[in-house]
């Protein structure tokens, strides 16, 4: 595939190293920071976001949200119809596309989360109807090589993908801080903490990702009747845990449709 990048910044370097590892695919990049020539990578690299597009078949629109309206303005003309346009900006939906072109394009809105730098993001994708089965697989290649993706029929759940894989990463590592100060109240060195916190919360994915159990029966199995994690269970249900991740990914849900209505504006 012939793939293109406008923006390259951390989550298109992302997809770009994830599609590398297969080296069927040329790929092209812009940015006003990029000079032209041929990055370390094998990337075709440019300033002027117009000198790539008639070179790639898929073109992927990695440019922050706020710029999108500029950007797409000074492309959107020179696009050619049979490419296929791939949006990973937050917040500018399939109709706000829709309302910028008056000719037919193939577009799919994707959110993949950070975990893509390291090949394990979370990414679910919608297609507008112009989207061709061949371009939806070429869709799926391109995210199924930085982790796990999936097809969603309503835009409107873009916006719960986005409070739970897109925001979710950083509730992990804000969990783990907490149990990493926890380690060190108690009387552990920080480094050690750290250490053993991480290998805690990778043995636990492991195990349920491996498990045909449900989290609740795993849960239990480490849970002994009247026993410490008994005890520290009991505490986090009397805090209402489950209300409080309601409410937290809640507002995470609400900011994104605000921010999608920011952006329509």
């Amino acid at each position: 595939m012939k793939i293109g990048f406008i923006g390259f910044g951390n989550m298109a370097k992302a997809i770009a190293q994830g599609l590398l590892k297969n080296n069927h695919h040329q790929l092209w990049a812009t940015a006003p920071s990029l000079s032209i020539g041929i990055n370390e990578y094998g990337i075709h690299t440019h300033h002027d976001n117009a000198a790539i597009i008639p070179r790639v078949d898929i073109l992927i629109l990695a440019v922050k949200p706020a710029q999108m309206p500029v950007v797409f303005a000074q492309i959107k003309h020179a696009i050619p119809a049979h490419c296929l346009i791939i949006s990973v900006a937050a917040g500018i939906s399939l109709s706000w596309f829709a309302r910028q072109i008056n000719k037919p394009l193939a577009i799919v809105r994707a959110m993949p989360n950070m975990a893509a730098a390291v090949g394990k993001a979370a990414t679910p994708m919608i297609a507008n109807e112009f989207v061709s089965a061949e371009q939806a697989a070429w869709t799926e290649t391109i995210f199924s090589s930085i982790g796990l993706s999936t097809w969603i029929l309503n835009e409107q759940q873009i916006d719960s993908f986005t409070a739970l894989s897109g925001s979710g990463p950083a509730y992990v590592f804000l969990f783990m801080e907490a149990m990493i100060k926890a380690a060190t109240a108690l009387g552990l060195e920080e480094d050690i903490a750290k250490i053993f916190t991480l290998q805690t919360f990778e043995g636990a994915l492991s195990l349920a990702s491996e498990n045909q159990m449900h989290l609740a029966a795993l849960r239990q199995q480490v849970t002994s009747p009247a026993g410490t994690t008994a005890a520290a269970i009991e505490v986090f249900s009397k805090q209402g845990l489950d209300k409080l991740v309601l409410s937290a990914m809640n507002a995470a849900f609400e900011r994104a449709r605000e921010l999608q209505t920011i952006n329509h504006t």
